[in-house]
């Protein structure tokens, strides 16, 4: 599955000395709440999410948090992770998120991660863009938000992998690839998935939409088409602006929402079709839900032939040593997305 969470990380840890955690081995999380203005902002809830417990959060916002906290009037507090309950086991990813709801379709998500190394401590820093009822454009980006930061200011990655290098373009490190869907006015006016001119290095651009699909989702057809798994997922992300320190850009701010192949009329993900042995070693698969171009491919050559006519696919089993039991497993695409189903021969 593309995604079990987003989550970030930091480079690496300065070494702390002096006023470091009394215990030696307890981390301390300093969380600073502020506006874009600056302006500290008192009480605001900080949740405190382990890793599982975040992966929940993403599918399921009424999740509750492994524990929370709340900022003082200097919109800082300093929350410890006891070594006894976080660290025991070593170096733990926990995800530190705001939760601004007002109904179940008006909500704001900020969320930031970090590696947590007994001992330590981690800077967290959050900036709340004011909103009122009437500062909400019908345009204002919609999803989760993500801050990333580039590899020269702390390297935070999302889906614990892809990341920002210094020239401000994803970069998937081997295990994600990205399309560019154009300039855009958020998240859902990106459309549908779109696999053309997919790369795993891509300039970040403001006001850009994109899709991201995990590698191991897609298959390259004999055609040189590309499609993503029915049993995946991808995300849509839109970028609305720049992350900027002292007048340098730092990073990106992302929206995003994930998604499921969707419309597509493919049987399902692993379906498995019995042929007898006996009889004509051959399968009718109904092609009337399936919209767009269509393509059919086996696992192993020479085993099946596929014959397509009005409406429908003839898969006929041509391997000279069929035998009962033996399994064909076989591809169909259907635009962008695409399923494996297998034949069982039986008696």
């Amino acid at each position: 599955m593309l995604l079990a969470g987003v989550s970030l990380m930091s480079a690496g840890c300065k070494k702390e000395s002096g006023d470091g955690p009394s215990s030696g081995k307890d981390a301390v999380a300093r969380i600073w709440v502020h506006d874009d203005k600056g302006a500290p902002i008192e009480g605001v809830s900080v949740l405190i999410f382990d890793e599982k417990g975040y992966e929940r959060f993403e599918k399921d916002r009424n999740t509750q948090p492994a524990d929370r906290t709340k900022t003082r009037s200097d919109g800082k507090v300093e929350y410890r992770l006891p070594y006894a309950t976080w660290l025991k086991q070593g170096n733990r990813f926990v995800t530190f998120v705001i939760y601004e709801k007002r109904d179940m379709d008006n909500y704001r998500i900020w969320a930031i991660g970090r590696t947590i190394v007994p001992g330590k401590k981690e800077q967290i820093e959050f900036t709340i863009e004011s909103s009122g009822p009437t500062e909400e454009p019908a345009e204002t980006p919609q999803g989760m938000q993500f801050d990333m930061y580039d590899e020269n200011h702390g390297r935070t990655l999302f889906g614990e992998a892809l990341y920002l290098d210094a020239e401000h373009r994803f970069a998937g490190a081997d295990r994600y690839s990205l399309v560019d869907a154009g300039p855009t006015t958020g998240v859902d006016a990106i459309g549908a998935l779109r696999l053309d001119g997919f790369t795993d290095r891509i300039a970040a651009q403001p006001r850009h939409g994109y899709f991201i699909c995990k590698d191991i989702s897609l298959q390259e057809f004999p055609s040189g088409k590309w499609a993503l798994s029915v049993a995946a997922e991808y995300i849509r992300a839109y970028i609305p602006e720049r992350l900027y320190k002292d007048q340098t850009p730092v990073g990106v701010r992302i929206y995003y929402t994930l998604h499921k192949p969707e419309e597509h009329g493919l049987p399902q993900w692993k379906q498995r079709y019995k042929v007898s042995l006996a009889g004509e070693r051959s399968l009718v698969i109904d092609l009337q839900g399936i919209q767009g171009s269509r393509e059919f491919a086996a696992r192993k050559s020479q085993t099946l032939e596929f014959i397509e006519e009005a409406g429908q696919v003839t898969v006929q089993i041509i391997d000279p040593n069929a035998a009962r039991g033996n399994s064909y497993p076989f591809y169909i695409r259907s635009g962008t997305y695409y399923t494996e189903v297998s034949i069982e021969m039986t008696d």
